[in-house]
């Protein structure tokens, strides 16, 4: 394991190995039992939470004007009647950073989570397999990014640094498991971590891809996906645990995002 980050600069691994430790602490487990087992649905974020309503005020209003950004989130708060002063007393910060660019970024992962599992319920069963199903929820979780396609380069570059990229994965972790899990997916054994984070990957590459696309309704970009997804099945078959598995994944998408940012 420790093999796949010879030559990495430390920052890069010293922000996956915090997820790694426990994540193979509960790897006996097999499974994480929210999606596995017992798939209970709570909000996946608190809509009555005063910080959550300057980040809605901010996503909906401000972001397509000014960006993933702490102007953002101030003008929402004053709008609200909210001393932009006072955010910091507020906000239940997720990251060491207390980065309020930062949270406005995951508000939108969880915000968009949540919209892919509202819509389109029937058309999904209507669909004939689990790759369909796949195809289908990485396509409309895809296009939530479309109201803030012209920023979601700031929220990249947020996700990455290295006080954000925890939080970051642990996201796009849940969004894989939610898609694999409303594709049907109901493997228990090491299947159910490949299959995750080959769907994880898949969507890192495509929401990069689409950053540049401009198809119709995106529609490369939903072909790009659907081409990575049919790759899904022949990934994660060379590593020899779990633990390897993430370590490779986690890196690599940091340094796919990174490495796209850099080129503009």
């Amino acid at each position: 394991m420790l093999s796949l980050i010879k030559g990495l600069p430390v920052t890069k691994a010293a922000q996956i190995l915090p997820i790694l430790s426990a994540k193979a602490a509960s790897s006996s487990n097999c499974a994480r039992s929210y999606h596995s087992f017992y798939h209970v649905e709570p909000p996946i974020a608190d809509p009555s939470s005063l910080e959550n309503q300057i980040l809605a005020k901010a996503y909906t209003e401000f972001v397509p004007k000014v960006g993933f950004t702490e102007k953002a989130v101030n003008r929402a708060a004053a709008a609200l009647g909210t001393n932009p002063n006072s955010l910091g007393a507020i906000f239940n910060f997720t990251t060491p950073s207390h980065d309020i660019a930062m949270e406005l970024a995951l508000y939108h992962l969880k915000f968009a989570r949540q919209e892919m599992h509202d819509q389109n319920k029937e058309k999904a069963i209507s669909l004939p397999n689990e790759k369909e199903r796949l195809k289908f929820y990485v396509a409309q979780r895809l296009l939530l990014n479309r109201p803030v396609i012209d920023f979601y380069y700031q929220a990249l570059g947020r996700m990455i640094l290295p006080s954000n990229v925890s939080e970051s994965l642990k996201e796009l972790h849940n969004l894989a498991d939610d898609i694999s899990y409303y594709a049907g997916d109901r493997s228990t054994d090491f299947a159910w971590y490949s299959k995750r984070f080959a769907v994880a990957g898949a969507f890192v590459q495509s929401e990069l891809f689409m950053l540049k696309d401009n198809s119709p309704d995106f529609r490369d970009t939903i072909q790009f996906a659907s081409d990575r997804l049919d790759e899904v099945d022949k990934l994660g078959r060379i590593y020899n645990s779990f633990e390897e598995w993430l370590l490779f994944n986690g890196i690599s998408t940091i340094n796919m995002i990174r490495s796209q940012l850099v080129r503009g």
